[in-house]
């Protein structure tokens, strides 16, 4: 027994003095995220946001809208590399850093799906579809019909054209959808095809259309209506005021009355360009607000 108890102390030498063994040992912390670490979460996720948010409001989707919903879906193959890294961390060590990472992107490429979604229907396919179509300048609305003006993206009437008030009228679904037709100088014709249009700026009840620049004696151009969802609810406007009227309109053509279309049309381009800026801008300071509490926090 005592050559054991001897061996024991010449094998480690803690316990000739009485020392016992360590009964475990501390797990270290683990390491904050690296500086290049989080300049990486800062700019992956918010150059994907941008990519994708490009891609889906401007030229390369109106010339195809399927090549640029394929290049979406292959932005989103880093974040799947990011998730199938996250969870091999998960066995092995630290995942939240990767975890981050991977939350932060998919938000911001799902957020720039649908918001180039909206940029893209609300200003800038208004914009392409009116600059791609033709504009016909000195139209008598007496001398042309709607169905020899159906690519017009503007069209220039001339002078002496006016808005027929007295035949106007809307029609009410939710809003009011309200028409007037466009007559020639001596408002002598017997179709009418051109027709101004607006929302909720007549009563529906009584000839009372004030859309656009109707009092306007300069304003002797039509802009396109490119809106497809409401052109149904105007054409049963203009049957209504075909049957209240007795009026013959058999290929109406829809538009805003104005003095200056081109500076609407300009509109369309400018509102979509501070849409992605303003958004641009927007995700990239909450990008930083977060990857700032991720070093402070992971």
């Amino acid at each position: 027994m005592m050559n054991q108890a001897n061996q024991a102390m010449m094998m480690d030498p803690k316990l000739a003095y009485g020392s016992t063994p360590a009964k475990a040992t501390l797990q270290s912390k683990p390491a904050r995220p690296s500086a290049p670490a989080l300049v990486g979460f800062l700019f992956v996720p918010w150059l994907l946001f941008v990519t994708t948010f490009w891609l889906r409001s401007f030229e390369l989707r109106r010339d195809s809208d399927v090549l640029v919903t394929l290049l979406c879906y292959c932005l989103l193959l880093p974040v799947l590399a990011f998730a199938s890294m996250t969870l091999s961390l998960a066995k092995t060590g630290n995942a939240k850093p990767m975890l981050f990472l991977t939350v932060t992107s998919f938000v911001a490429w799902g957020l720039a799906f649908v918001t180039g979604d909206g940029n893209f229907t609300s200003y800038m396919r208004p914009y392409y579809d009116i600059t791609n179509l033709n504009t016909y300048p000195s139209v008598d609305p007496s001398k042309y019909t709607g169905a020899q003006l159906m690519d017009a993206g503007m069209i220039q009437f001339t002078k002496g054209s006016k808005l027929d008030l007295t035949h106007s009228i809307g029609f009410k679904n939710g809003d009011v959808y309200c028409v007037a037709p466009v007559v020639g100088k001596n408002g002598n014709q017997s179709t009418l095809d051109f027709w101004a249009v607006g929302i909720n700026c007549c009563s529906g009840h009584k000839a009372d259309f004030s859309c656009g620049e109707f009092s306007n004696p300069a304003a002797n151009w039509g802009l396109r209506l490119m809106d497809d969802s409401k052109r149904d609810m105007f054409r049963l406007a203009v049957k209504e005021a075909e049957a209240s009227f007795n009026l013959n309109a058999p290929h109406p053509v829809f538009m805003y009355w104005l003095s200056d279309p081109q500076s609407e049309v300009n509109a369309y381009q400018d509102d979509g360009f501070k849409f992605f800026s303003m958004w641009v801008f927007a995700v990239g300071a909450v990008q930083l607000f977060l990857v700032l509490c991720a070093a402070i926090l992971l």
